[in-house]
């Protein structure tokens, strides 16, 4: 299902979580609140996150 969702939108951060990025309301350094749910980014998907903040924020 994660291969059918366009990569510049949807970003897997948790094995349980694929999140829809512009739905993102704030970012901590382990988390992401998307609307009243908190979702704990993992460390597995960590470092592809912080890329992405990286090149979003850059």
């Amino acid at each position: 299902m994660e291969e059918l969702l366009p990569s510049n939108k949807f970003m897997r951060v948790h094995r349980s979580f694929i999140v829809a990025l512009d739905h993102i309301h704030s970012i901590t350094k382990n988390s992401i609140q998307i609307g009243k749910s908190t979702i704990t980014v993992s460390e597995n998907y960590k470092e592809n996150f912080l890329k992405f903040l990286n090149r979003w924020m850059g």
